[in-house]
């Protein structure tokens, strides 16, 4: 029981944790690790539907994506650490794995070492939902904080253009209309 209690709390934590790149722009009241990951999780959820993938699947993948930031925390592109951000990762997963309870521990990190690899459908349409929720997230940010958000959404265009398909592309591009 201890083992679900710990695990539960590590999740509240993810609750709290306000994402950093939000904090760098200044944005007020970010959005914190876990709220992003559920609005990843809808679009992740529709782009699978629309792929005919693995919808189960590509939901748990991206429910985990971003859970172990509860140890290395969350780490901005434009953090310095961002260049290490996988040597971390690897050197917090034998610590995570203390705290994910026995009966998920397995499919949790074949999930995220899946994710990691960026090979499958599943795992290419989970980091495309993970940058989107982020780009529309950003846009919401810009009209109701009036901030300039234009180096993020140069950074968002410059990434997405390299690393994702052309309908995510489209999409960014037209959320800076």
């Amino acid at each position: 029981m201890k083992d679900l209690i710990d695990f539960f709390e590590y999740i509240s934590k993810l609750k709290l944790t306000v994402r950093t790149g939000w904090k760098m722009l200044n944005v007020k009241e970010g959005e914190t690790i876990a709220s992003h990951s559920f609005g990843a999780m809808f679009i992740a959820w529709l782009l699978a539907k629309k792929k005919k993938l693995d919808v189960e699947k590509t939901i748990k993948m991206t429910l985990v994506h971003d859970l172990i930031e509860g140890i290395t925390g969350d780490i901005a592109y434009v953090d310095e650490k961002h260049k290490i951000k996988r040597e971390l990762e690897e050197k917090a997963i034998p610590k995570m794995k203390k705290i994910i309870p026995e009966e998920l521990r397995d499919e949790i990190i074949d999930l995220i070492d899946e994710l990691n690899a960026e090979k499958t459908k599943e795992s290419k349409t989970v980091k495309e939902a993970d940058r989107l929720d982020t780009f529309i997230q950003a846009k919401f940010y810009k009209k109701i904080n009036s901030e300039e958000l234009s180096k993020f959404t140069e950074y968002a265009e410059e990434v997405c253009k390299e690393d994702y398909s052309k309908e995510i592309f489209d999409y960014i591009k037209n959320l800076k209309k």
